[in-house]
C-alpha cells in the first residue's frame, strides 16, 4: 500500500522532470521528450505532475531533512547534541536571526517555491484535461492543498514574500514582495476550494495524499496563525469527530523498518492521522543527498531518526521541553529515551537490551536536576536498530503533518480564546484520556487559565513535532510571553531574514 503509492510519486517524478521548462532552460529541445505543449493531455499525465509536488514535499529540502530543522531549532524542544551540530542548524538554533546564507533556511525557501511553481504549472494545464474530469477535479484540489501548505510556511515564517500563481517561464519573470495579507487570502481561497475537491478518504493504493478533512485541519491552522479563531473553529469543527486518537500514543510515530534481517511495519495512516508525507525504509541505509525527492530508483527515508538519534546525536531534548512534563505523566516516556532505557524490544516481542550511558554520544540534558543522556523517542528506530551494527540509518517513518490530537487542542485554543474555559477543557481532556496517557482531567476557570492550559497540552503532547515555532510566533504576537508563560525562545527574530539567494538574483526585492 505505502509501497505503491511512492513507486507511482517517484514515476511520475520522472516524467515531470524533463517537462518543468522554467526550471531547466535549454538551447536545444528534445523533441522526443514530452514538454509543458506536448504534455497534460490526461488526467493521467496531470497526475503525473500532481505526483511531482508530493516528490518535492518529501525531498531533502523540505520534509526528508531541512523543514523539520527549521521548525525544531525555532521552537524551543530542541538543543544541540554537541559539536557536531553543523553550523546552519546551530544558527538557528542560537542566533536571534540566521545569517542571509544560511544553506537551511536556503532550502527550505528552494524547495517551497519549487513545490510552488509544479503546482502552478498543473492548475494552468488542469482546465485542457478533459477525459477523466472527476479525477482531474481531484488533483486540483490536491494541488490547492499542496500550494497552500507551502504558502503557509513562507508567510508564517518569512512574512511578505514573492506570490506566484502562475508558472515561471522566463528567468527575468521575478515578482515582488506580496503583503502577508495577500499571501494569506490565496491561502484560505485554495484550502476553501481544495475542501469542495477532495475526497474524505482513499483507498489504500492511495494513502498519503490529501483528503478533504486534511484541507479543513489546514485551513483552521491557517485561519489560528491568521488572528481569525471563528474561523479557525468553523474549519475544525468539519474534522471533529471524522478521527479518533489511537489508543497507544506511540502509534503515531513508528513506521517501515528495514535492516540487518529486521522488518517491521508500524501504525501508518491510523484513525489518528489527518495527514502525513510517506517515507520508505529500503534497507539500504541510504538517503537522497540529491535533495530533489526524485527518481524511481532514489532512496525515499527521511534523516529525522539519524539526526536526532544516539549515533549522530545533532539534536537533542531541551531541557525546558523535559521540565514541562507533569509528574507521573505517561507521554514523557513515549517521548523521550533516557540511559538505562530497554531498547531493541522490536515493539515488545524481544527481551531488548539496556542504552547505557556510553551508548549516548550526543550531550546530556537535565530535567528536575537530574543531568543524563536523553533522545527524542519519537519517530526513533531505536526500538528495532543494532546502532552499533548500523551507524548509518535513514528511516522510513512517515511524517505526520496533521493528527487529531492536534485537531483537538487547536479547537480547545480557539474556545481559550473565545472566553469559554469549559469548552477549552472538554477538548484538552479529550486528549488526556487517551488510553495509554489516562492524565487527570484539567478544569481552567479563566480566560487565562485556559490558554495556559492549551499551552501547556500543546508542549507535552505535540513536543518534537514541528508545531511549537508556529505556536510560539502566533502566542508572542498576542503577548503570551511573559504575561502567561516565559517566552520560550527569548531575543528571537520572529521573521526570517530572505535568503541572500534570492535577493541577489530578484531584482524587485530589497
Amino acid at each position: 500500500m505505502k509501497k505503491n503509492i511512492k513507486q507511482v510519486v517517484f514515476a511520475g517524478a520522472l516524467t515531470f522532470i524533463v517537462i518543468i521548462a522554467c526550471e531547466k532552460k535549454l538551447n536545444v529541445l528534445d523533441q522526443n521528450s514530452p514538454r509543458q505543449d506536448s504534455y497534460f493531455k490526461t488526467a493521467v499525465e496531470l497526475q503525473n505532475g500532481v505526483n511531482a509536488i508530493y516528490s518535492t514535499l518529501r525531498s531533502g529540502q523540505l520534509m526528508g531533512r531541512e523543514w523539520f530543522f527549521v521548525h525544531d531549532m525555532r521552537g524551543g524542544e530542541t538543543a544541540a547534541g554537541g559539536a557536531q551540530l553543523e553550523q546552519p542548524r546551530n544558527d538557528l538554533l542560537t542566533q536571534p536571526s540566521p545569517t542571509t546564507t544560511n544553506t537551511v533556511m536556503t532550502d527550505v525557501w528552494g524547495g517551497c517555491y519549487r513545490m510552488i511553481n509544479r503546482a502552478n504549472l498543473v492548475l494552468l494545464k488542469a482546465p485542457d484535461v478533459t477525459d477523466n474530469t472527476s479525477l482531474r477535479d481531484r488533483l486540483v484540489g490536491e494541488t490547492k492543498f499542496l500550494r497552500a501548505w507551502a504558502y503557509f510556511e513562507l508567510v508564517s515564517q518569512w512574512g511578505d514574500v514573492p506570490m506566484y500563481t502562475e508558472p515561471v517561464e522566463s528567468i527575468t519573470g521575478f515578482k515582488g514582495k506580496e503583503t502577508a495579507a495577500n499571501v494569506y487570502t490565496l491561502i484560505i481561497n485554495d484550502l476553501t476550494e481544495a475542501t469542495t475537491k477532495l475526497p474524505a478518504s482513499y483507498t489504500s493504493g492511495d494513502l498519503g495524499r490529501a483528503t478533504k478533512y486534511a484541507a479543513y485541519a489546514m485551513l483552521g491552522r491557517v485561519q489560528m496563525q491568521k488572528g481569525d479563531y471563528a474561523a479557525a473553529k468553523a474549519a475544525l469543527l468539519q474534522v471533529y469527530g471524522k478521527f479518533s486518537l489511537v489508543p497507544n500514543f506511540l502509534w503515531n510515530f513508528d513506521g517501515d523498518f528495514n535492516a540487518a534481517g529486521v522488518k517491521a511495519t508500524g501504525h501508518e495512516y491510523n484513525a489518528e492521522s489527518v495527514f502525513e508525507v510517506s517515507f520508505l525504509d529500503k534497507g539500504d541505509n541510504n538517503f537522497n543527498w540529491g535533495y530533489n525527492g526524485e527518481g524511481s530508483t532514489q532512496p525515499v527515508s527521511t534523516m529525522r531518526p539519524q539526526e536526532y538519534g544516539i549515533v549522530w546525536g545533532n539534536v537533542i531534548p531541551s531541557d525546558r521541553i523535559l521540565n514541562e512534563f507533569e509528574a507521573g505523566d505517561p507521554r514523557y516516556k513515549f517521548t523521550f529515551y533516557e540511559a538505562g532505557d530497554v531498547v531493541r524490544t522490536e515493539a515488545g516481542t524481544q527481551p531488548g537490551v539496556v542504552m547505557a550511558a556510553a551508548d549516548i554520544l550526543p550531550n546530556a540534558s537535565t530535567k528536575g536536576g537530574v543531568t543524563m543522556k536523553r533522545v527524542y523517542r519519537k519517530y526513533s528506530d531505536l526500538d528495532w536498530l543494532d546502532w552499533k551494527k548500523v551507524a548509518l540509518h535513514p528511516g522510513g517513518f512517515n511524517q505526520r503533518v496533521i493528527r487529531y490530537a492536534d485537531v483537538l487542542l487547536m479547537l480547545a485554543e480557539c474556545e481559550a480564546e473565545a472566553g469559554t474555559p469549559a469548552q477549552a477543557a472538554a477538548y484538552i481532556n479529550e486528549v488526556r484520556a487517551r488510553p495509554s496517557v489516562n492524565m487527570p482531567a484539567v478544569a481552567p476557570a479563566s480566560k487565562n487559565d485556559a490558554l495556559k492550559a492549551v499551552m501547556h497540552e500543546r508542549a507535552v503532547e505535540l513536543a518534537g513535532e514541528e508545531v511549537h515555532n508556529i505556536d510560539i510566533l502566533r502566542w508572542r504576537k498576542k503577548g503570551y510571553f511573559p504575561s502567561l508563560m516565559a517566552d520560550p525562545k527569548p531575543g528571537q527574530v520572529d521573521l526570517l531574514p530572505i535568503p541572500n539567494g534570492e535577493t541577489a538574483t530578484n531584482p524587485l526585492i530589497k
